[in-house]
């Protein structure tokens, strides 16, 4: 492709910095403060960018202006433009573990932490001692907007919302099998339908209280549970299942590595519910990031035994033999 350097002129550089801003902000006071300009100064910027892609790109809503569908189309493409600036000709850091001073921001649910911070810190203590760690608790959805304004730097969960800003590497599919006291499953190993609906459970809901996935299954077949607890708190359920006579449906990966600790039996669970990717997910703006780059680097090294004893047990059958 010829570049047309005449044309590009007439592109200056301060409106897609506008046009960026504007996408992340859908306010024009706020996204004039984010790029450190007044708010005529923007709307002058917008009114010349209107006037090059023949589009009025924002329009006003009740929630503060909202991009057409042309803004959106050009959306990913000037962010990537904007970031490829700012990591190959302003910011080309250079990331050393072994000397840098840094605080990375970790999104994680509990068992997550509690799967991934032992096995990083092992596997960075003696290559990076001055690297330190926060982690910022976070639902199982995705928190897209954490990642947008830089709350965070990396995010693992389950990955199914966010937009073309986020890069996503998927981890391992998680399924949901059932934590019981050993007697409560008996010889066969597994817990039937009936056992499943007619014993109280311990029941892992979302901030939103929601039980999701297994209630929405059961109701399709006009059939409930005994949720007699519902937590937020993921750790719970198995001191609950082992000191009340509960189950518990838990992540299969959960149960795997704390269901000995609690000495308690896994059964996969009678309801068929679908498994769910968990994903490492990151804002596009940091993919280049040398330090960014080494981080998620240690993090898939970290994981790595637990992905793959989640990908050996090809079924919740092989994760109760693994588990005996």
């Amino acid at each position: 492709m010829t570049i047309d350097h005449a044309h590009i002129l007439k592109f200056d550089l301060n409106l897609l910095v506008a046009f960026d801003a504007l996408m992340s902000e859908r306010n024009v006071t706020r996204a004039a403060q984010r790029i450190g300009i007044s708010q005529s100064a923007l709307s002058h910027n917008l009114g010349r960018l209107r006037t090059l892609l023949s589009d009025e790109l924002f329009v006003r809503s009740a929630r503060g202006i909202e991009p057409t569908p042309r803004a959106q189309e050009l959306a990913e493409t000037v962010s990537n433009l904007l970031c490829t600036i700012q990591s190959r000709l302003i910011e080309p850091e250079q990331f050393d573990p072994a000397t840098d001073e840094r605080t990375f921001t970790l999104g994680l649910t509990d068992y997550l932490e509690s799967l991934l911070m032992p096995s990083l810190l092992a596997t960075v203590r003696d290559k990076a001692p001055r690297v330190n760690f926060v982690v910022r608790p976070i639902d199982q959805d995705y928190p897209a907007d954490l990642l947008d304004t830089g709350e965070i730097d990396i995010a693992i969960g389950k990955v199914e919302t966010g937009n073309e800003l986020h890069k996503r590497r998927k981890l391992w599919s998680e399924r949901y099998v059932v934590l019981a006291l050993p007697e409560k499953i008996g010889p066969s190993g597994v817990i039937d339908l009936d056992t499943f609906l007619s014993t109280p459970q311990a029941v892992l809901v979302s901030k939103d209280g929601r039980c999701r996935l297994v209630d929405e299954i059961l109701a399709e077949s006009g059939l409930k549970r005994l949720a007699t607890v519902t937590t937020p708190h993921l750790f719970t359920l198995p001191i609950l299942v082992r000191d009340a006579n509960m189950i518990a449906p838990v992540p299969a990966s959960f149960a795997r590595a704390w269901a000995p600790v609690f000495g308690l039996a896994i059964s996969p669970g009678p309801v068929d519910v679908p498994p769910y990717d968990i994903s490492l997910a990151w804002h596009s703006s940091s993919d280049r990031n040398t330090g960014h780059t080494w981080l998620r680097q240690q993090i898939l090294t970290a994981l790595e035994p637990v992905r793959a004893s989640v990908v050996e047990a090809k079924t919740a059958s092989d994760l109760l033999v693994a588990a005996e």
